[in-house]
């Protein structure tokens, strides 16, 4: 008889990027995260937690892109889960304002990402 508990399954967004849950504003109603503006890898398209995201004109959302000059790079959102959009776009929640840990966001945190996003605040 076996009395060691087992690991079933494992989470891939256990890792949290939240700094503080003080001052936390999410997006209400979601955003569309629009697929065909995601790069794939290895065939999946996948956005990690953390990612910083910007609303085009068509409402729907991208990828963060500093080199950027179609609205790419002016993030507003931090997503809130990772999400995989290889079969189309996704419904998924974001953060507006948070206070969060800067070596767990996905892409590299300097000065322009942080004064593009002054309602995130990067410890």
């Amino acid at each position: 008889m076996r009395l060691q508990p087992q690991e079933k399954f494992e989470v891939q967004d256990s890792y949290e990027i939240l700094a503080s849950y003080e001052v936390v504003r999410e997006v209400v109603n979601g955003i569309t995260i629009d697929s065909a503006a995601v790069a794939a890898v290895d065939g999946k398209k996948i956005l990690k937690k953390g990612q910083p995201v910007s609303k085009m004109a068509s409402g729907k959302y991208v990828p963060y892109n500093s080199a950027g000059a179609d609205g790419s790079e002016n993030p507003s959102v931090l997503l809130k889960h990772t999400i995989d959009v290889t079969d189309g776009d996704v419904v998924t929640g974001g953060y507006e304002v948070a206070k969060v840990i800067s070596e767990r966001i996905p892409v590299a945190v300097d000065a322009t990402l942080k004064g593009k996003m002054p309602n995130i605040t990067f410890a």
